[in-house]
Parts: C-alpha cells; sequence; structure tokens
C-alpha cells in the first residue's frame, strides 16, 4: 500500500461488503427458520445453500483484510486489528478509521443477533444434538 490513508480505505471497502453480506445471512437465517417451521424442505435447502455462499463471500472479505493487514506497519497493524475487532484501545483520528471501527461494531451486533436466531432453529430440529449443546 502506498500509504496509510489508502490502506485504510481499502479494509473499510471490505468491512462494509462484510456487512452488507451479514445483513443478509441474517435475513436468510430467519426465512430459514420460517421455511422449517412450515416444514419447507425445498425452501430450506435452498436458504442453505444461498447462506453458505454468503459466508464464503464474507470468509473471502476477511482473508482480504488479513492479507491487507500484512501490509501495514506492526504498530499500525496492533490499532487497526483493534478496531476491526471492537477493542481498540485508541482512538481513530481519520474518517476511515472511524467507520471501520463504527461498521466493525454494527457487525458484531449483527452476527450475535443471527447466531442467537442460528441457535434456536439448530436446537428446535437438533435438540440434545444440537451442534449449540
Amino acid at each position: 500500500m502506498e500509504n496509510k490513508k489508502e490502506l485504510l480505505t481499502e479494509i473499510l471497502k471490505r468491512v462494509q461488503r462484510n456487512y452488507v453480506r451479514v445483513i443478509e445471512i441474517e435475513r436468510l437465517t430467519r426465512e430459514l427458520g420460517d421455511a422449517l417451521s412450515r416444514n419447507d424442505q425445498e425452501s430450506a435447502q435452498l436458504l442453505v445453500k444461498m447462506r453458505q455462499g454468503e459466508m464464503d463471500q464474507v470468509a473471502e472479505n476477511r482473508q482480504e483484510v488479513q492479507m491487507l493487514l500484512q501490509t501495514a506497519e506492526a504498530g499500525e497493524r496492533e490499532k487497526l486489528k483493534g478496531w476491526l475487532n471492537g477493542s481498540g484501545k485508541e482512538q481513530p483520528e481519520s474518517f476511515e478509521a472511524k467507520k471501520i471501527m463504527e461498521v466493525s461494531g454494527m457487525l458484531t451486533q449483527i452476527l450475535n443477533r443471527t447466531i442467537s436466531v442460528d441457535k434456536a432453529i439448530n436446537k428446535k430440529i437438533a435438540g440434545k444434538d444440537s451442534f449449540y449443546q
């Protein structure tokens, strides 16, 4: 990366892409729960495939972020990791860094909601054999 601003911009792009994809994962997870409650196996299978596709894209974006982090200096890398994880000790100064921290925080909230819905679905279907047991 040529400079810090360019690096932050590239990371922000990936974080924003993940935000959109995680919102879609949440929507698909809710629809999956609805399909399963209706015993609509065809819709459920289609939704699982769609959700997996979104999850694969999120994983790819996360990998890209990790690769971008490797181009940063060690001290800067640690700050960025903190902002991405929502545990940044240093407050961001630039617009891009603030947005990375903000969107990362929203991502965490959406993921937690999605996991809660997924847990409920999984426990309902699998009972004591649930992944979450």
